[in-house]
């Protein structure tokens, strides 16, 4: 059902959403209004310990085993600035286009919570690393139009220790392995429009630091967290007049588009009912998709920001700004420009491997003289399944370029099949130094190419199953797999796949 009634002087439609859609709902209802959108990403910096301390920055440890004193917070314990984390938050100021300040400053900001062991975060407020900057998002990214989002700043802060709910009732526990870890914010300007701009900002972002070595990005581990700033205006406004809301703690690119669309909903319903925004902190529930209030304007603490004593100045200077940009790698959309043709590669396939940093450079490697897509295809599958079981980075892995491409090499001129070469592989990945052929002599492998021996024995394993060849006659053509897989066994692997497959079906078929 849909009528109309006057609110505040606006004829609003009155929707029942169950009789239209949920496309055509949105359209009824925000109809006449705008959003503004602005993003503040925290990004965990892949640097082996602290942001001022020597304790470990690994993830995944034990709890409060990766603490020292100045983490903790003891009396006396002077933070130490870590110069590695530095240095990658400079690469993404210039990854993003931006300027690297050649003076920053360190601020505290106080605030007391069980989290934060020093009663202050250590932070860029006021004299941020870097300033300025910009991401484009288009084609290649999922819109369909052109658009520039704006960086407002990009600052060094650490993080919060985590807080542990819901283990001992009435109680919360405590794991300090976070408290100091390297974080970069990176704030934007308001110069998002929608959700689904929102989500290819934080995509692209994701793309970007991960490719440069900057951060693994990894929502799930929490070394990415997103908070959106959120405000509506009518048609015509200054797109700055809305109050904003703070939406915080989104977790997944899922939750931010259900998060700003509900928020934006929201706001439209408030206006139009002729009620003011209230300034507030909000979460989201993504069971209902609804936004609800955490904290109100009036409960926003005073953060007594002052300029940190323990923690001198960072001074850069124009030598060390020009070293280090020549040695950023091309940027994701150069690289996807490039590679998309030189190879005949999908854009999706150039986009899995710039989420492993290296990738791409091991892959132009790896490819000379090669076919690209068997290469591509042993790398995304192959090598990142083992680096996932190991929880491990390529750049960190044992495999070399040179070793990978003995496997293929191998592989590619059936001296070895694909169950061995996927063993050579493993062992190469645990630090094996002994080269493809040494290996293959020292197995004693190598592959049946005789189809007479392959037929021998393909017989026999048919006599030995009866039962199995009288299922295949009668249908069940599934149990070729299981032949398959006999034949392998009986071979040892060293059988090709292919032709131990052709082998059996043309020796069942035989017997019909």
């Amino acid at each position: 059902m849909v009528d109309t009634g006057d609110r505040g002087g606006v004829t609003v439609p009155t929707v029942d959403v169950s009789e239209l859609s949920l496309v055509l709902y949105r359209v009824l209802t925000t109809t006449g209004f705008k959003a503004t959108i602005g993003l503040e990403l925290h990004v965990q910096l892949l640097a082996a310990q602290k942001l001022f301390s020597a304790a470990s920055a690994k993830w995944n440890e034990p709890p409060n085993t990766n603490v020292n004193v100045a983490d903790a917070g003891f009396p006396g314990a002077l933070p130490q600035l870590n110069p590695e984390c530095v240095q990658l938050a400079a690469r993404a100021i210039l990854a993003l286009n931006g300027q690297i300040q050649q003076r920053s400053a360190f601020d505290r900001k106080h605030y007391f919570y069980a989290d934060q062991p020093l009663g202050y975060q250590i932070t860029q407020q006021h004299h941020p690393i870097g300033r300025g900057g910009y991401v484009d998002l288009g084609l290649l990214d999922g819109l369909e139009y052109v658009k520039r989002i704006g960086i407002h700043q990009l600052q060094l802060e650490q993080d919060t220790a985590k807080s542990i709910h819901g283990v001992y009732p009435g109680h919360v526990l405590v794991d300090l392995n976070r408290a100091g870890v390297a974080l970069i914010e990176i704030v934007s300007k308001p110069d998002v429009e929608t959700a689904d701009e929102a989500v290819f900002y934080v995509r692209k972002m994701q793309s970007l630091l991960r490719h440069i070595g900057v951060s693994s990005c990894n929502m799930e581990e929490g070394s990415l967290r997103c908070d959106v700033n959120v405000s509506v205006y009518r048609d015509g406004e200054d797109r700055l007049s809305g109050t904003r809301c703070e939406l915080k703690n989104l977790n997944s690119l899922k939750v931010i588009r259900g998060a700003v669309n509900a928020e934006i909903s929201r706001q439209i319903d408030v206006v139009r009912r002729g009620d003011n925004i209230e300034q507030e902190t909000r979460g989201y529930d993504a069971q209902s998709n609804t936004t609800f209030v955490t904290r109100t304007k009036e409960a926003v603490p005073d953060y007594r920001y002052m300029p940190e004593p323990d923690v001198p100045e960072i001074h850069i200077n124009d030598s060390w700004i020009a070293r280090l940009r020549k040695m950023l790698p091309e940027t994701p959309e150069v690289v996807m420009a490039r590679m998309m043709p030189q190879y005949g590669l999908a854009q999706e396939d150039i986009e899995t491997m710039l989420g492993e940093p290296g990738c791409t450079a091991f892959f132009e490697q790896a490819v000379v003289g090669r076919d690209p897509k068997r290469v591509l295809s042993w790398i995304t599958s192959e090598v990142f399944g083992q680096l996932a079981y190991r929880s491990q980075r390529l750049a960190d892995s044992s495999i070399t370029v040179p070793q990978f491409t003995q496997i293929i090499d191998a592989l590619s001129s059936d001296a070895i099949t694909s169950a061995q070469a996927k063993q050579l592989l493993i062992a190469f990945m645990d630090g094996e130094q002994r080269t493809v052929d040494e290996l293959i002599a020292a197995h004693r492998w190598e592959v049946i190419s005789d189809d007479g021996k392959l037929r021998v024995i393909s017989k026999q394993l048919l006599d030995a199953h009866p039962k199995e060849v009288a299922r295949y006659l009668k249908g069940q053509t599934r149990r070729l797999n299981f032949f398959v897989g006999k034949l392998m066994q009986a071979t040892n692997g060293q059988a090709k796949p292919q032709n131990a497959s052709e082998i059996m079906k043309e020796l069942l078929e035989a017997r019909r």
